[in-house]
């Protein structure tokens, strides 16, 4: 892609900084995209793709149910996708915070539907939440190094172990 210095920036002082963090930020953005649709295609290798070789997976928004690792995610996930014949990601409200030039955190909603194998004896899981991501710039690209799932609601046939949903959340700063 090419910009043009003039159309770009008119007669502001051009600060490359701001534009590397916007093309940053589109890159961090497309990974979570590509985890999304990863998801959706039930695909635990494309899952995890977007993830550095020590990444953190929490889907228990900070109650304890962490993963660490690649090969613990890949176990994770793949046990996880098993249960369902097809799911619907949907993100919004994607705010990123440069942290330093190579480390940028995220926060983004999410509403999910998933279809269990045993449907229509077992009914579609709903899911509300709030992920909150770091990133990580690597000599391959940025790949995320932690995923926090908080569950602001959710409908679903399972029995599950929270005393209630994680919203309110801590200030995200």
């Amino acid at each position: 892609m090419l910009i043009n210095r003039e159309a770009a920036v008119g007669d502001q002082d051009y600060n490359p900084d701001v534009l590397r963090q916007l093309v940053d930020a589109e890159e961090i953005r497309r990974l979570k995209y590509a985890y999304c649709r990863a998801a959706d295609a039930m695909d635990a290798e494309g899952m995890l793709a977007v993830f550095t070789a020590d990444c953190i997976v929490d889907l228990s928004g900070g109650l304890g149910d962490t993963v660490t690792g690649i090969d613990a995610a890949r176990e994770f996930y793949s046990g996880a996708l098993s249960k369902f014949t097809v799911s619907s990601h949907h993100l919004s409200n994607m705010d990123i915070v440069f942290e330093s030039a190579d480390t940028a955190r995220m926060e983004s909603y999410l509403y999910s539907w998933q279809r269990y194998k045993e449907y229509p004896e077992r009914a579609d899981r709903h899911r509300w939440a709030r992920y909150r991501d770091l990133f990580r710039r690597t000599a391959g690209g940025w790949k995320q190094s932690k995923l926090v799932c908080y569950v602001a609601g959710e409908i679903t046939p399972e029995e599950l172990e929270r005393e209630g949903e994680t919203i309110p959340l801590p200030p995200w700063r």
